[in-house]
């Protein structure tokens, strides 16, 4: 439900700003909100789920979703849309970061490939849905109804699962101290400020006060956050997790993989609706092949990396992922559907293989106590990777002075070239990724056996 309401609502964008009268720039909010708060409360309800129940959080968050995705289809203007899709981030906040907790804590370290996969092929199924749904929605009964979906979704899970996850335990006694509320407040603020800070930049350039006010507060509370967390019996940001070389390089590796694809995946309907004169309809049933594949293609990237290993098999899916963002470069009006669908087919390809081998490679080595908040962690980059990545395509069109391109009809068309340009920016931070899932991942002998302080 979590990733059917990135995609569904991507999708629906175009119509949406339409609604509104809102920009490129103005409309995206409608995402970033709901990534950002995401971000800013996946930690804090990863280490929620080492304390309390896990299962009855996790049922507290379907609720919450479920009501603000009302609120959202009621919206009547874009702020209350933006404040709407914060609340609802809220409650797929906790759904996801306790996902991957209750999974971990279920299974060995031996045994979580194939779960992980499931898990993954799972998350990518509300991506699938979502984009030729949403189409569809949007075609027939309007963008409000992408909301109104989630309901009955809802209601049914409810019922299906509130027995069996209302019985789980928490592993750990209540703890007051391990809860570090101090770090769960200046993140958020600290997040926020830096991501206001790239809004401006990308709408007014430098030499704007507020912009450079924005960025001096940001890394201000991030240093301060830091000064925090070293202080803390029970940080969030825990120096035992970030001492460990596979944790880092795999959440290196997740903030690159998810602004490459997914800043790609919010600028594609409006490179499919301006470039080709597709329908909405006729563009999520496009991104319904990404996602699709991607999804089909989860669960067998962890079943293969518990026999062959977790890196050939992640590595394989970053190559897949750079053919298929360079293949973009050279789509044009002149291109065909197919064409389109085949270079949609290998980057889903590649996001499907990465993803389970990665988060398996994470979490190797991290202790029973530790795993909700790594596991949390992991979902926390997937979105500071995605806003890296749209903010960098409407970064892209800044820069080529297309600050409020119109965002409807071929006749609003900006031309190839910004589209071209944004590609080959995701295209350069897959590259980049590619470099980084080269490196080896084993612990140095010389740290091995060490005693985490």
């Amino acid at each position: 439900m979590a990733t059917l309401d990135t995609s569904i609502v991507n999708i629906a964008l175009p119509q949406i700003a339409h609604s509104f009268g809102s920009s490129l720039s103005q409309i995206s909010w409608v995402m970033v909100a709901y990534l950002l708060v995401q971000v800013s409360l996946l930690l804090i309800s990863g280490r929620l789920g080492d304390l309390l129940a896990p299962g009855r959080l996790f049922l507290l968050g379907l609720l919450i979703f479920t009501g603000s995705s009302v609120l959202c289809g009621l919206s009547p203007d874009l702020p209350r849309m933006v404040a709407a899709r914060c609340c609802q981030a809220l409650g797929s906040a906790l759904m996801l970061g306790l996902a991957p907790k209750l999974i971990a804590a279920t299974f060995g370290e031996g045994e979580r490939g194939l779960p992980l996969g499931l898990f993954s092929t799972a998350f990518a199924a509300g991506i699938s849905v979502g984009a030729p749904l949403g189409g569809l929605i949007t075609s027939y009964l309007g963008w409000p109804y992408i909301f109104f979906i989630n309901v009955p979704i809802c209601a049914l899970a409810l019922l299906v699962g509130g027995i069996s996850l209302g019985g789980l335990r928490s592993q750990m006694a209540w703890d007051r101290r391990a809860l570090d509320l101090w770090g769960s407040l200046v993140l958020p603020l600290a997040l926020g400020s830096l991501v206001l800070a790239l809004t401006r930049l990308r709408e007014s350039g430098w030499g704007d006060g507020l912009t450079e006010g924005f960025l001096a507060l940001g890394l201000g509370l991030f240093l301060i956050l830091i000064f925090l967390e070293r202080r803390q019996p029970f940080p969030l940001l825990h120096g035992e997790l970030w001492r460990s070389w596979p944790f880092v390089a795999g959440s290196l590796a997740v903030v690159l993989t998810f602004a490459a694809v997914m800043g790609t995946f919010f600028l594609l309907p409006f490179f499919l609706e301006q470039v080709f004169g597709y329908s909405p309809g006729q563009a999520g049933l496009l991104l319904g092949v990404l996602a699709l594949t991607n999804a089909a293609v989860a669960g067998v990237g962890g079943y293969l990396a518990d026999r062959w290993g977790n890196l050939p098999v992640l590595r394989s899916g970053c190559l897949l992922m750079l053919g298929g963002l360079a293949s973009l470069m050279f789509a044009g009006p002149g291109g065909t559907s197919l064409g389109l669908a085949v270079r949609f087919v290998i980057l889903g390809l590649g996001l499907g293989l990465f993803q389970a081998p990665n988060l398996n490679e994470i979490l190797r080595g991290v202790r029973p106590s530790l795993v909700g908040l790594a596991a949390s962690t992991n979902a926390v980059l997937k979105n500071l990777g995605s806003l890296a990545g749209i903010t960098l395509m409407v970064t892209v069109f800044g820069w080529l002075e297309l600050h409020h391109p119109p965002l409807l009809g071929q006749e609003a068309y900006p031309g190839l070239a910004p589209y071209q340009w944004a590609f080959a920016a995701a295209l350069l931070v897959a590259a980049l990724n590619l470099l980084v899932n080269l490196l080896p991942r084993r612990t140095p002998a010389a740290n091995r056996g060490r005693k985490p302080v």
